[in-house]
């Protein structure tokens, strides 16, 4: 990891951080994270607002004009107030990151996991809920999954959580009987 990553990974918690309890004061954790998604997702789908609020050449006040008439209407004014913070301190090119630490620490104080299911096939409703019961059972955590379908993996599952991972897949399983047999010859 680089000297600057660790830095934009530092300022990034701190503004998380700061939003955060400004939410939790307001009891408007829920309410700010799923706001911080929706100006994620606008973003997103808009690289051009995205530059035209991340440039060193346009001025701070019309930076925050757009800010305010494009979010007020759809979020909550303390996250409005807190993009016009980040404009102001030069930091909005962190708020990617900001919005992941964010997540995080919601996730966490919220006693939620969201792992990555990856399957062959598409599971069915039954098939989730089995799945989804044994994970909370297990991790003693609220479970909000993703679903991938791999076809690669044959058969069978990978659960991917946080930075570890979990294969039952039948590949897997078919290149460890294969190491196995070639160890033998």
């Amino acid at each position: 990891m680089k000297t600057g990553d660790l830095k934009n990974i530092k300022i990034a918690r701190k503004y998380a951080d700061a939003l955060y309890k400004s939410a939790k004061e307001a009891d408007l954790c829920e309410k700010i994270y799923n706001e911080t998604l929706f100006v994620h997702e606008t973003l997103k789908s808009n690289n051009n607002l995205n530059e035209f609020l991340q440039s060193p050449l346009i001025k701070n006040d019309d930076k925050k004009d757009v800010i305010n008439k494009l979010f007020t209407p759809h979020t909550d004014k303390l996250l409005v107030n807190f993009l016009n913070i980040l404009i102001d301190e030069g930091r909005f090119n962190a708020l990617n990151e900001i919005i992941n630490k964010y997540s995080e620490i919601y996730y966490k104080e919220k006693n939620i996991i969201k792992p990555v299911i990856i399957s062959a096939v598409e599971l069915d409703d039954n098939q989730k809920q089995a799945v989804l019961n044994k994970l909370e059972t297990k991790l003693k955590k609220q479970i909000e999954p993703e679903y991938i379908i791999n076809n690669d993996i044959i058969g069978g599952l990978i659960i991917e959580i946080d930075d570890k991972t979990i294969d039952c897949s039948i590949k897997t399983k078919f290149d460890n009987m294969r190491k196995e047999l070639a160890k033998g010859n």
